[in-house]
This record gives structure tokens, sequence and C-alpha cells, in this order.
């Protein structure tokens, strides 16, 4: 062919060529690589996260524990009883010792420091002036802070609450998930004109919408956090789910309607399917609102599974792209219920009522380890007393109890609503020993867990504890309290303060004899107990006396005092290793634990090497 006539015909054949090559945007990829963006940070989470598995794990004494629920011979220790009926331990009654005036400011006297403990601590040389053995050597825990301990500005910042409970760092976690979402929908597509990008969005989140809502999830154990803590991503990205399958389907109706053909559209099958997906869709998002979650929890439990299985049968049928995720949604809700049913147990609990506090104390003796301190389980009683629709009902409670003693595995179960008010009624119709003693009521239970906690944080690495609590919370801290006084010497925590807000002083009076045996075991540690009561009745003093190291005071704890004198006091016990700052109550509380955490003084935070918050609150 002659040059010229190539040259003519060049041009012709160019722009197509282009058309050929260039780049198109394939809803199906974007989706794809979507996933794997997503899938990538929750890598770079897992990645900040390691180090402090690593420092956990590498103590053989975590490896078992938290996992799995079981029984195992014990030695003979003596039993820290506790029901209605204890002999109260009580200091000399002819001394008073209870401080119920109204002037705050002297009732926060002694709390300015404590004195301090001699105590045997790992020296710091030995007697040939050669530094200690490692910490895997001495049997104490490796302690490895969190970043807050050295980002401090940032942290504060990150951590301030600005809107229904939730942190500045939930905030953008959120808006950044949103925004990537509301990106992959709008890169180059108009819902209206091509209402398909918006389903592959919406069928591309299913598997992450499944993720972070089941008890065994895979986020969670990357992150190092409890399934409760992933929640409010749970419930983010269904209402984007909701959302996106809502504009696919109005987009399509529009575009339609446009092309006058809505009725052969509705003959056919994968439209009729589309629709049953999208009706599912809709009664998820209005059963999983506040105001039906909590008037009715039953109608959104029921709700949600049934929704949730049809909505994935449906998507198989509706286009057959959506399978691949479909599966993968199956596969975390299968594995998680394969986990479930290996760690629920099934055994004879004793209900034992505790009228002062309104809780219903469960004791499951045959179950002795396998939880660590401040995670909880899923209870379900087995007794047609709580009838056949409570029998089916599974409620989580926090483990009040240690790992290895004869009382096993203890929960204490506030009367807060019809099912818990039903165990209350049960436990009160005790059953009666040989002798006519009490001895409560025997029940056939099935117990779900451990989970939730305290993740990968290792209290017992600290060099000072403070557990703030609220009612039924102190079930959290006596747990984790139990915990380092069992520790012993093994155990780097040498100042523990346990603060409790109670409405009435009488409240007490049934935990004084496990509070006043924990103070006096308590011998690596220095243990402190605060009780502060809101209101009082002529009759709450009536027999009611103190042991050593437990006070009772009027009004509510002044958090930032309080936390000012134990951070005194642990720096004074050369403790820097930081302190650990727990607490579980109503939001409320939390929330103000939280703040006077953040806006600690700064430097008396560098000197005790950091102050760390977890919190357990309800209603999660």
């Amino acid at each position: 062919m002659p040059f010229d006539e190539l040259a003519s015909s060049a041009p012709s054949k160019i722009p197509s060529a282009v058309a050929t090559i260039a780049p198109t945007v394939s809803d199906d990829t974007l989706v794809y690589h979507l996933d794997i963006f997503i899938f990538g940070i929750i890598l770079i989470f897992a990645l900040f996260n390691a180090p402090r598995a690593v420092a956990r794990f590498a103590h053989r004494s975590q490896w078992l524990q938290g996992h799995l629920l079981r029984s195992v011979t014990l030695r003979s220790k003596p039993r820290i009883n506790l029901n209605t009926n204890s002999i109260y331990l009580h200091s000399d009654p002819h001394k008073s010792v209870l401080d119920v005036d109204g002037g705050s400011t002297e009732s926060f006297t002694a709390y300015e420091t404590l004195p301090h403990l001699p105590s045997r601590s790992v020296p710091r040389f030995n007697e040939k002036g050669l530094p200690p053995l490692p910490t895997a050597a001495t049997g104490q825990p490796w302690h490895l802070p969190m970043l807050s301990s050295f980002m401090y500005p940032i942290a504060s910042f990150l951590s301030h609450r600005v809107h229904q409970g939730y942190s500045v760092a939930q905030v953008l976690l959120m808006t950044g998930y949103t925004a990537i979402i509301f990106y992959a929908g709008f890169y180059k597509s108009n819902p209206f004109t091509d209402p398909l990008r918006a389903g592959w969005v919406v069928t591309s989140q299913i598997p992450f919408v499944y993720a972070f809502a089941t008890k065994n999830s895979l986020i969670g154990i990357l992150a190092g956090v409890g399934y409760e803590k992933l929640n409010y991503l749970h419930r983010l990205v269904g209402r984007l789910v909701v959302i996106g399958a809502n504009v696919h389907a109005l987009g399509y109706i529009y575009k339609w309607s446009l092309a006058g053909d809505i009725p052969q559209k509705l003959a056919e099958p994968y439209v009729r399917w589309g629709l049953v997906a999208l009706a599912c869709f809709d009664l998820l998002g209005f059963f999983s609102t506040h105001f039906v979650r909590f008037k009715s929890y039953n109608l959104f439990f029921a709700t949600h599974v049934v929704g949730s299985f049809v909505t994935l049968f449906a998507l198989c049928y509706h286009r057959d792209g959506c399978i691949p995720y479909v599966i993968a949604a199956c596969v975390f809700y299968g594995i998680d219920h394969f986990i479930r049913a290996i760690k629920t147990r099934i055994a004879t609990a004793t209900l034992r009522p505790i009228p002062e506090l309104g809780l219903t104390r469960v004791e499951i003796p045959v179950i002795n380890t396998g939880w660590r301190a401040g995670q909880h389980v899923r209870l379900r009683i087995l007794s047609t007393s709580m009838g056949l629709w409570g029998m089916t009902e599974v409620h989580p409670f926090t483990i009040a109890s240690v790992t290895n003693t004869d009382e096993g595995l203890v929960l204490m179960c506030k009367k807060a609503g019809r099912w818990t008010s039903k165990m209350y009624e049960m436990a009160g119709t005790a059953a009666y020993g040989e002798q006519g003693r009490e001895v409560g009521r025997s029940v056939k239970v099935m117990v779900e867990g451990p989970y939730g906690g305290v993740g990968n944080t290792v209290v017992s690495s600290y060099s000072g504890a403070m557990f703030v609590c609220g009612g039924s919370g102190v079930t959290f801290a006596l747990s984790a309290v139990q915990d380092l006084v069992q520790s012993g010497y093994a155990s780097n925590v040498k100042t523990i303060e346990l603060i409790w807000s109670i409405p009435d002083p009488a409240s007490l009076t049934p935990m004084i004899p496990l509070l006043a045996s924990l103070i006096s075991q308590s011998t690596s540690a220095r243990l402190r107990v605060s009780v502060f009561y809101t209101r009082a009745v002529s009759n709450s003093f009536e027999g009611l006396y103190l042991p050593t190291g437990i006070t009772l005071v009027p009004g509510r704890p002044k958090i930032g005092k309080l936390l000012d004198g134990l951070v005194t006091s642990t720096i004074s016990n050369a403790g820097a290793n930081g302190l650990f700052v727990g607490v579980c109550g109503p939001v409320a509380l939390a929330a103000n634990v939280a703040n006077t955490v953040r806006t600690f003084d700064v430097n008396l935070k560098k000197a005790v090497g950091g102050v760390e918050f977890h919190e357990e609150v309800f209603g999660w």
C-alpha cells in the first residue's frame, strides 16, 4: 500500500482502536476493589493491635483463658461466700465508721493519697547489682502501653465524646466509611440513569454487615475488641445498605416509568425477588431502630433472624452476581454459630435472691475456668417457670467471679425487665436442705461464652487500677479485683481503687463479706473500696458496720480527685507502668469517667506511664 493511502486511512482506524482499549468502569470490579480496600484498613488496625496481642499471649496463663468455658479439678481453697444470709464481717461495732454528714469536702480528705504499702515486689537490681530477670522468668506480665499513652494531645481529641456517647475517633471512622461507600456509589455514575451501581455497592457490603454482627467476629479478633464494640459499625453499614437498596430500586422504577414498561418488568422473576429483598431490607431497617429495640427487643430479634435469612435467599435469585457475596456472608454466619455451639454449656445452676440489690445471684460450680475478668456470658434458663417464650430468650451478664474457685462461675443479674423479674421470683421460691437451711433454687441453664472483656489488655501489667461502677455494674469490678488479688505478686499492680455508686446504703450490706475478704487477702497491692450513695432512708444504716478499707460517703464520686490521689499513690510506690481505669454502668457514668480521664493532667499521665481507659456500658 502506498504511503499516502496508508496515511489517509490511519485517522479513521485510530479512533476505533482507542475506543477498544479505552478504560471503562466495571461495577463488579469497582466494588471488588472497594471490599479489598476496606479489608486493608481492617488489617492496618490489626497491625497496630498485634504488639499488644503478642504481649498478652507471651504469658502462658493467657493461652487458654478467655476463649472456652470449662471445668478443672481444683486444689482445696477457701470459698468466698456471698448471699443474703452471709455472716457479715465487721470491725469493732462500738466504733462508728460511717461518714454520713453532708459536707462533701471533708469526706474526700482521705482520698488525697493512698499510704505506702510495703510489699514484696521484683527488685530493680539483685544482690549482685545486675538487672532483674526478664518478665517471663519472674512470672509478671509484660506491659505494652496503648498508643494513647504516647500521643496525649491527639488521643485527648479523639476520645472526646461528641454525640450519643460516640467519640471523635468513632465519628471519624463512621464518616470515612460512609464517604468510601458514597464514592463507590457515585464515581462516574448517576443513580437515576445507572441504578445498577447502587445495587452492586449494596451487595458488596452484605458480608461486612454479617461480619460486624457475629459474636465470634474475625474483625474483632484482628482488632482485639469484643463484638459489642463493633456493633455501632454493624448498625452503620446496615443503614447504608438499606439506603442503597432503596436508591437501587427507585432508580429502576424511575427508569421503567419513563420507558412505560413497569408492568412487563414486574412480571420478570428476578425483579420480584429483588422486591422481596427490598422489603426485607426495609423491615430490618425499621425494626432495628432504637425505639423498637427498646420497646420490644424480642420483636427486633425475631425480625432480624427471619429477615436476614430471607434476604440472602432472595438476593441469590435476584442476580447471579450476588451469590459470591451471599456465600461470604453465610461463611461468617456459619463459622460464628459453629463456634457458639462449641462455647455453649448446659449445667445446673443455683439461684439466690439478693433483695438489697434487687439482684439474682446465679452460681454454676461445674464451670470454674476459661474466662477473663470483665468478660460476659449469654444465659438461658431452661425452666418452664420462665414461660415457653422465656425459655427461648438469651440475655448477656458480666461474670462476677474469678476462675479456679469452688464457687465456679457467678452471675449477678439485675431485676430490670420481665425476664429478669421472673428469674428473681424463681430464686425467691428457694428449696431447703435436710436441716431446714436454705440452699437456693436449682435450675438447668444454658451458658454461652465468654465474650467481650478488655481484649488484649492485661490489667495485671499496670502499676495501678481504678474500677468505677454503678449499681449492678459492680460485677465487672468484682471479677477484675478478685483476679488481681488472686494473682498476688505475679501482678505489677500495687494500688487498687474500687468506686461503687449505689442508690441506698443497704445495697452495700450483702457485699461486705466479699469486699472485706478481698481487702484482707490483698497482700501485694493496696486495695480500697469507696462506696457512694445518692439517697438514704431512716433505717438504711441499721446493723451496718464497715471493716477497715471500706468507706461509705453520701453524694456522687468526684472521679477527678479520686484519680489524682490514686495516680499520686501509684507513683509513690515506684509505679510507672501506667494506670488502668475501667468503668461499668450507665452511659452517663461512663461518659463522665471518660471525660475525666481525657482531661486529666498530662504531666501526671506521663509520670505514671499513661492512664488508659476501658468501658462496659449498659445498653450496647
